[in-house]
């Protein structure tokens, strides 16, 4: 997004990473900042929103990432703090965060883009991680409610769906611990190999970009080919 040119607000739990981010996008040239923010607290969400346009004028775009997968069971071991967890982060999170960021793109009046984290998991399942497998399909549906609820006022609302993406916690965590998870789904993905970060960062950003326009309610996978099995 800061290559495309977007002032961009990085907005994240981790503060050191957070405003580590901000000195690489500032180094380049991007204009940026970093606000803390839960996204299970909805007040923290308003007050991110508020902290953006304080900042830089308006809110444009805005990307819901906040994930976390603690789930690689059978669904016959489920647990339900995990699932209560993972649906305040992943699912809760994303729709309060599309609240408040369409509220404030109906104020300005002049539309604006909303991409939303989901995962090829959104799309398709796996015998473990039902819980998870649970949020990305949630976060689909949501994506799809709000895109159709305010498409007359020019708001977009898409998400991505990736498949594994090397070099991100959640990945990195699993093949750590649970490689026999994760390798035979790696190697299923046809291009034989993982996703890079920045490959979804380009969907992300044409997404919100005017390139777009036309695109909405979409789900965009990026999974090498795994889906036109």
């Amino acid at each position: 997004l800061a290559e495309a040119g977007a002032k961009v607000v990085v907005a994240a739990r981790r503060e050191a990473e957070g405003h580590a981010v901000v000195e690489e996008l500032t180094a380049l040239g991007a204009e940026a900042a970093f606000v803390a923010v839960d996204v299970t607290v909805e007040e923290q969400l308003v007050a991110v929103v508020a902290a953006t346009v304080a900042r830089f004028g308006r809110l444009d775009c805005a990307v819901n990432s906040a994930g976390i997968n603690e789930d690689y069971a059978l669904i016959t071991d489920a647990d339900a703090a995990m699932f209560d967890r993972m649906m305040a982060v992943n699912v809760r999170g994303t729709l309060l965060g599309m609240k408040h960021q369409i509220r404030q793109m109906l104020a300005q009046g002049s539309g604006g883009s909303i991409v939303n984290m989901s995962s090829i998991l959104g799309h398709a399942a796996s015998g473990t991680g039902a819980i998870y497998v649970a949020t990305k399909h949630a976060v689909l549906g949501r994506t799809r409610a709000a895109a159709l609820g305010h498409a007359k006022q020019g708001i977009r609302v898409n998400c991505v769906a990736p498949t594994a993406i090397s070099g991100t916690p959640i990945v990195d965590y699993t093949m750590a611990n649970f490689p026999h998870l994760l390798q035979p789904y790696i190697d299923d993905i046809p291009m034989g190999r993982t996703g890079r970060a920045e490959e979804v960062g380009r969907a992300v950003a044409f997404l919100c970009s005017d390139a777009a326009s036309f695109i909405n309610g979409h789900s965009l996978a990026i999974e090498g080919g795994q889906l036109a099995r």
